[in-house]
């Protein structure tokens, strides 16, 4: 990785850069601006643990508060933050607002307002609303203006390529881009931007849309202080444009606090205050709490606003019990809420304005959403030059590892085991390398895919076809080099030219088969390291059922049915066919031997390579709808309330 290029960038770049802003702010300010407002809300998690309770285990069920009968607005041309501790509910609130809160395990009620009309859910008019998560999802092989441009075609199809190209040029001035739109966003592995250009070009995605209102979570986190206040410099010029930006934000400078224009501080599921920055400190002093002159504002509310400031105040005395810290705590917190309370009926009414429309489905064709996907997923894997060159180690040291254990196959009795084990070899390889080769290469994509799902830029089969079928040259280039180097070198079956290319083709489908199987199991596991331990426990069973270890005729019939969805079984099988047809062995006293009855095959070369290759496409299609279900979790809905049933 470079160093970060944002401090080396000179002022006088950055000044031009957000000279551009302020002058094109005036040409941009959006239509129909947005203003969002709740009330009463209350969410609540469900938690389960256990207990053991008369020597007996049970579960318990508790409820646990996560926002406290909240209420608020956020209104459009100004820049919120929302600030408070770890856990005191401010992204859970942010994920509400935005419609991203996944209601497993939740319960919520309240009421939820655009423009003063009370809606269901937020997801309604998902077409205004764009939401930076907190980390960079970003494809690491392409550059911002790429980035931007592959989002744009997805994004603007009322668009044309001339005018998707302007809004794309815009946005690199911009976001200040210039020096970095043609390099590569990269990661640990590839060179790349800095973590503020990255950050830029996450937020430059979102806005290629024009959004009325921008949900950001933390996104000065990981940035240092010249960094972040770049990167708040400029929401805060996007918010001029009329666009309602709320964001998250943890512990900011003086500096950046004081760039905000609306303040929000949350603490254990309470709001304490909303309002200016300029009088949050003179709120906080009119109930006794002085914000000293030389203090950062922020650090002296998050001070406030935990436990461990009422330990520094009383660092110098006598430090008190921990029950009267909580006590104290506790009363603080509720004096903050009750001033707050009285106040929220000013700060906080909700107007009827122009009525807000609901979203219309502007979508590129699902051909087209596959035809980019497609072109993205090739262009990366050209460009991901490391993955390239590991997987093709990875089959080279196959190769060698295969030619010097079986290097003196030999042709009589004792080469059918040898030939066995070579046939074994080949089926385990090419299994093993596409499936764990699927789960690495996807279980890294898979944050990306979930975040461009949410947003809607395309759908869950134009993504898996398109990035399935990018993958297609190389399930083919790996099992050609791996048998073009071993084939004859150890002297396999070469009675006839087709055998070799019949070899080929069989580990070509084990390959397709085991990629497919990869897929599944990236995509049920949450993480790399849930899916990593899941693949033993159920490659195992199906490697041992393969034929090889065990006559798949005399297991218990529970395990032969598991043996049917074996690629081990079928490609072993189609390898073994393939070699011993055509050629003749002898036992040592002389008499002709079938090593196929050995094996008691009962399907032929044609069945087997027809049943790895439906067993992949079936595989391939439960893939698709496990990717439907992982990218459309449960959302929130609220029941519709009638404005004139809260009456300030």
């Amino acid at each position: 990785m470079r160093q970060e290029t944002d401090q080396n960038m000179s002022n006088q770049d950055v000044n031009q850069s957000q000279e551009v802003i302020v002058q094109k702010v005036q040409q941009q300010i959006i239509q129909n601006p947005i203003e969002i407002a709740w009330r009463n809300l209350n969410v609540q998690a469900t938690i389960e643990s256990k207990q053991v309770i008369d020597g007996k285990t049970k579960k318990i069920k508790q409820e646990k508060v996560i926002l406290n009968n909240v209420s608020g607005i956020s209104r459009p041309g100004q820049f919120t933050a929302i600030l408070g501790p770890s856990g005191s509910g401010k992204t859970t609130l942010l994920n509400f607002l935005s419609g991203r809160l996944v209601t497993k395990n939740l319960s919520i009620s309240g009421e939820l307002y655009l423009n003063g009309e009370s809606i269901q859910s937020i997801e309604d008019y998902s077409d205004q609303i764009a939401y930076v998560m907190q980390d960079d999802i970003l494809l690491a092989t392409f550059t911002p203006r790429e980035s931007f441009q592959f989002m744009a075609k997805l994004k603007l199809p009322h668009k044309s390529d001339q005018e998707r190209n302007e809004i794309v040029e815009n946005l690199i001035q911009e976001l200040g881009l210039q020096n970095c739109s043609n390099t590569y966003v990269g990661n640990h592995l590839i060179r790349g931007i800095s973590g503020g250009e990255r950050k830029r070009t996450s937020i430059g995605v979102e806005l290629l849309t024009e959004p009325k209102i921008l949900f950001l979570d933390e996104p000065t986190t990981g940035l240092d202080s010249s960094t972040a206040k770049i990167v708040v410099n400029i929401l805060k010029q996007i918010s001029r444009r009329g666009v309602n930006v709320v964001s998250t934000i943890h512990q900011p400078s003086s500096d950046i606090f004081s760039l905000f224009e609306e303040v929000l501080l949350i603490v254990e599921g309470n709001i304490i205050y909303q309002g200016e920055v300029q009088n949050s400190v003179q709120h906080f002093s009119k109930l006794g709490y002085d914000c000293p002159k030389s203090y950062n504002p922020a650090d002296y509310f998050m001070k406030l606003m935990s436990e461990g400031g009422i330990v520094a105040e009383n660092i110098d005395g006598q430090i008190e019990e921990e029950q009267q810290i909580k006590n104290e705590f506790k009363n603080r917190i509720e004096t903050f809420i009750q001033a707050y309370n009285q106040d929220v009926r000013d700060t906080c009414q909700i107007i009827l304005k122009d009525p807000v429309q609901k979203s219309q489905t502007h979508m590129q064709s699902s051909f087209y959403q596959f035809y980019l996907l497609l072109m993205r997923a090739l262009t990366h894997q050209i460009r991901n030059k490391f993955e390239l060159i590991l997987k093709t180690v990875q089959s080279l040291v196959f190769a060698i590892v295969f030619i010097i254990v079986f290097n003196n196959l030999g042709s009589g009795f004792q080469g059918i085991q040898n030939r066995n084990g070579a046939s074994f070899f080949i089926t385990q390889a090419q299994a093993f390398s596409s499936i764990m080769g699927s789960i690495a290469s996807f279980s890294s994509e898979k944050p990306l895919y979930l975040r461009e799902r949410a947003n809607r830029a395309y759908g869950s089969n134009a993504y898996f076809w398109g990035r399935s079928l990018s993958e297609l040259p190389m399930q083919i280039f790996y099992p050609v080099l791996f048998l073009s180097i071993t084939y004859y070198s150890v002297g396999l079956n070469s009675s006839e030219p087709s055998k070799f290319f019949t070899s080929v083709l069989i580990s070509i489908l084990t390959f397709w088969y085991g990629s497919s199987y990869g897929f599944l199991i990236s995509i049920l596991c949450p993480k790399f390291e849930v899916a990593m331990a899941f693949v033993p426990a159920t490659i195992i069973p199906l490697m041992v059922l393969s034929g090889f270890f065990v006559t798949i005729s005399t297991v218990p019939i529970f395990w032969k049915i598991i043996s049917y969805i074996s690629m081990f079984r079928y490609g072993y099988e189609a390898q073994c066919i393939n070699e011993f047809t055509g050629q003749s062995y002898f036992t040592p006293q002389g008499q002709p031997i079938n090593p196929l009855q050995i094996h008691d095959f009962n399907t032929t070369l044609t069945e087997d390579c027809i049943i790895l290759f439906s067993l992949g496409l079936f595989v391939r299609i439960l893939c698709v709808i496990g990717l439907h279900f992982i990218s459309n979790p449960k959302r929130p809905k609220l029941t519709v309330k009638q404005l004139s049933d809260q009456q300030s």
